[in-house]
């Protein structure tokens, strides 16, 4: 977490970054340098299982993940229920209408950073369910959703958390963000609270790369990002559950490869930004590459099965040009597959070719990846 490494012209720079305050005696620091004749994808492959080797990285929780094995649902940035409720209800009426209403097997259901409370810069005040939001609390709506599994989202800690009144917090007041110094209990109580209470199955850790490079203190002290993303997987182990990274920089990904607990990284921009701007958003055969090789299974994203899905939280021309291919990249990336329709206007047979009556899905061995001819130079 405190390596960096830049390519200018011909010349490779690497090492230490420059912005940290002091480095102690006896500090290790190393780097691989791996090549294949055989091309770019055996290059990673070969790379990433000798990483894997070399850390002892486990895949047993990546194949026993219930969000990459089984269809889940989504309301992120691009599905139709992000910041967005059904007419005439609230969020806790809505989530369990998804419950009980969509016609598709599905295992889990993710709630992305609408739920929480959120303090300076946006960012992270209080990791627990708004009563405007969930008005019975977040346990009520759980049972009355049959306690179907959960997937939680969660962003960088704001400066004023609540959380730093009881536990150990660095706080950058320039940047108005903080962090757990992960020196005490804050994880495993967090965490564990919302698996005994909610169901939580994945914790999902968003804007990684924010907290890394607008947060002064992981820039200048040597050990605290590793110590923080360690003390998360080492609470996910404790308390039986999985991590999503999203938004992450290479730096994290390397970092996972001690936290095995970390099954899945989204390897994609925003399906939000593909729906308005047409980027595409579905082209991750490098990305995946990375996330793969190190023990991840790829993300691709939430999706819309069906083209036009009127009233949604975008623009008045967001549109998906080809459902079917957002559902097939889904499910040849072997991450997780989740549609963000409308209750209305989900294709359900479209997306029923992904996986078996249950929900399970149907994977292969590998994600798909670039072809090694079309990656230039």
């Amino acid at each position: 977490m405190a390596t960096s490494l830049s390519q200018r012209e011909n010349m490779l720079e690497y090492g230490v970054m420059g912005s940290m305050s002091s480095v102690p005696a006896n500090y290790n620091h190393s780097m691989i340098v791996f090549y294949s004749p055989l091309g770019v994808n055996e290059a990673m492959r070969e790379w990433g299982q000798s990483m894997r080797r070399a850390f002892n990285r486990t895949m047993e929780h990546r194949l026993n993940d219930i969000t990459i094995n089984y269809l889940g649902y989504y309301t992120d940035n691009g599905a139709y229920y992000y910041y967005h409720t059904e007419t005439g209800m609230n969020y806790e009426e809505t989530v369990v209408s998804i419950s009980r209403n969509i016609s598709l097997p599905i295992q889990y259901i993710q709630i992305d950073s609408w739920w929480y409370y959120k303090g300076n810069r946006d960012g992270v005040k209080e990791w627990s369910p708004r009563p405007d939001i969930f008005p019975d609390g977040l346990p009520v709506v759980h049972r009355r959703m049959n306690n179907i599994h959960i997937a939680a989202h969660n962003r960088y800690w704001a400066s004023d958390t609540v959380y730093s009144k009881t536990y150990a917090f660095v706080i950058d007041p320039l940047q108005g963000k903080a962090l757990p110094i992960s020196n005490d209990s804050f994880w495993i109580d967090l965490l564990g609270e919302a698996s005994r209470n909610w169901g939580l199955i994945l914790y999902e850790q968003d804007w990684l790369n924010l907290q890394t490079i607008e947060f002064t203190p992981t820039r200048t002290d040597i050990d605290l990002g590793q110590r923080w993303l360690t003390a998360m997987g080492k609470a996910a182990e404790q308390v039986g559950i999985n991590i999503q990274y999203c938004m992450s920089l290479p730096r994290h990904a390397l970092q996972a490869l001690e936290i095995p607990r970390v099954t899945q990284a989204r390897v994609s921009v925003d399906y939000a930004i593909h729906l308005d701007e047409r980027v595409p958003q579905w082209n991750i055969g490098v990305s995946s590459m990375l996330a793969d090789t190190i023990g991840m299974a790829p993300y691709n994203d939430v999706f819309w099965s069906s083209s036009y899905e009127p009233g949604a939280p975008y623009k008045k021309a967001a549109m998906e040009p080809v459902p079917d291919r957002e559902i097939l990249i889904a499910t040849l990336s072997t991450g997780p597959v989740t549609p963000g329709d409308a209750i209305s206007y989900i294709n359900v047979n479209r997306i029923m070719r992904c996986c078996s009556e249950i929900g399970t899905i149907l994977k292969h061995d590998l994600p798909i990846t670039m072809i090694n001819s079309m990656i230039a130079d």
